[in-house]
């Protein structure tokens, strides 16, 4: 028979002297290993691949790899039926030309050649499935890395949409504070000059008096020096008249400066993104567009304040400009309300507490207004009747759309089973209770 040349065999698993050891169950999602260990895996994998045993676990099926390594050590066999077959014929390994063969050990031999390679053409199949479920991973993730990026463009879209909304408004603000300013400047102006005027009127008035009292009594010229008296008393009632105005005019001016004062430097705190020190960084408040929805916010997320249904009622009835001013100052009274719920209490005047908390609050509210205004100043909870002692000044402008207050009610508690736990009861929300600014 004539001498062939045949290739090298080519042997890509580890060490095919071992023998395979009895199989231990396993889970199904962990992969067995009896012949060719993990190290021997993971090179073949980065040789042939790319990528390590973990990573191809990753982008592939744990079932996919299994089948891998399963084909891997079948093809060992392959390997090692070869080379047995080739001792036997004597065939040396590594050599270019084969000895003299019958045609029976030749048929043995290709026979066993063709096994080898079509073992080798199943452990590449393999590969090639590793290799399209790792594509399909890597597409995948690839489209949520797309994904989570157009929404990280979209919420820098948003953020900055809204860093100009607020540094719009603290323009305004700015702009508005300016205008309180000049407005200001101008009333202490009017007020220093009524005042001169109305000091010169009463000394005129007084010389005239004092020159009535000391004439002689003349029917005639007393009559014409009553009537110019007469005007001059009119003239300085409506000079004190005026400068009344005049003052009430510079207190309103002075309140509304204040206000817009304290927005600007919160606008300008928001703008910044940071708190002054001591001061905790503010929470995020989603954004409300009237007074009722800033108390149903807050009603979600206060913990320890009690809403009463005066509350919801009078928050509806609100037409406050702004009512995200209301859900942050309702926030902040709420870590005064779980202050109060301490047994041990508070520690200093609940008032003082507020005010650290950034609130604008009031105590206290006069006896005589309990009983000329009872339905406005009581309301009820839970067939409890209590009785507005405190409130919140949200927002102190002219007109209801300006000015917002925040009532509650401090309630003890005690150890009767029907009575109300002690807590923060919150009453009227919005609109201004009628006292003696109000008439």
């Amino acid at each position: 028979m004539s001498q062939k040349k045949r290739k090298p065999k080519p042997k890509r698993s580890g060490n095919p002297g071992h023998k395979r050891p009895t199989a231990v169950a396993a889970p199904a999602t962990e992969l067995t290993f009896d012949r060719i260990g993990k190290p021997e895996i993971d090179r073949i994998l980065r040789e042939q691949l790319g990528m390590t045993l973990a990573a191809a676990i990753e982008r592939s099926s744990v079932a996919s790899v299994q089948g891998f390594v399963d084909e891997l050590e079948h093809e060992d066999d392959a390997v090692l039926v070869v080379q047995n077959l080739e001792a036997e014929l004597g065939i040396e390994a590594g050599i270019d030309e084969l000895p003299e063969l019958d045609l029976e050990q030749d048929l043995r031999l290709l026979r066993a050649d063709i096994d080898q390679q079509a073992q080798i053409s199943e452990v590449d199949k393999r590969l090639l499935t590793i290799c399209r479920e790792a594509m399909v991973f890597l597409e995948r993730r690839a489209v949520r890395a797309e994904k989570e990026l157009e929404q990280a463009v979209r919420r820098t879209e948003q953020a900055e949409s809204q860093a100009s909304r607020h540094e719009r408004r603290a323009e305004e603000r700015v702009s508005e504070s300016q205008e309180l300013r000049g407005k200001l400047e101008a009333a202490e102006a009017e007020i220093a000059e009524l005042q001169e005027r109305l000091a010169s009127a009463r000394a005129e008035g007084e010389r005239l008096e004092h020159e009535l009292q000391d004439a002689p009594e003349e029917p005639v010229a007393g009559t014409a020096d009553q009537g110019t008296i007469d005007d001059l008393r009119k003239r300085l009632k409506e000079r004190e008249a005026l400068l009344i105005d005049a003052h009430q005019e510079h207190e309103r001016l002075e309140i509304s400066l204040d206000v817009a004062r304290n927005e600007v430097i919160r606008l300008h705190r928001e703008l910044d993104g940071a708190a002054p020190e001591g001061v905790e960084a503010e929470e995020e408040l989603p954004e409300v567009e009237t007074v009722l929805e800033a108390v149903e916010e807050a009603q979600r997320r206060c913990k320890h304040l009690v809403f009463t249904e005066r509350a919801l009622e009078t928050a509806e009835d609100s037409p406050f400009w702004r009512p995200d001013m209301v859900l942050a100052d309702l926030i902040k009274l709420d870590k005064v309300a779980e202050a109060y719920e301490r047994p041990e209490g508070i520690g200093q005047p609940v008032g003082q507490y507020a005010q650290d908390l950034g609130l604008d609050w009031r105590s206290g509210v006069g006896e005589v207004w309990y009983g000329i205004h009872p339905n406005d100043y009581h309301f009820s909870h839970e067939g409890h009747t209590l009785r507005v002692a405190e409130h919140v000044r949200v927002a102190n402008g002219s007109g209801a759309q300006r000015c917002a207050r925040v009532y509650c009610a401090f309630h003890p508690g005690s150890d009767l089973p029907d009575d109300l736990p002690r807590g923060v009861y919150v009453g009227p929300v919005g609109r201004k209770l009628p006292d003696s600014t109000t008439g």
